[in-house]
């Protein structure tokens, strides 16, 4: 039917954001990565950028499971 959801899918909730966020990390360091390897950002800063990137998306997955924690306590099942 059209009105049913297909709850066997693993892209909704949290697994699906905090996949979302690795990938969307990964891919910031591969383009970083890539300007180092074009010289269009100097050695030095590609830790400096990629470390921040890595905090930002810890930060991300975070915040997406205490959000899901809280909006899934209030769920009785």
């Amino acid at each position: 039917m059209k009105g049913e959801l297909d709850r066997s899918s693993q892209s909704a909730g949290l697994p699906g954001v905090l996949r979302l966020t690795a990938g969307l990390a990964v891919l910031a360091l591969a383009v970083l990565s890539g300007l180092v390897v074009l010289d269009l950002l100097p050695r030095e800063q590609l830790a400096t950028m990629g470390r921040r990137i890595l905090l930002l998306s810890l930060i991300v997955a975070l915040a997406s499971a205490a959000i899901a924690v809280l909006v899934g306590g209030g769920r009785k099942n």
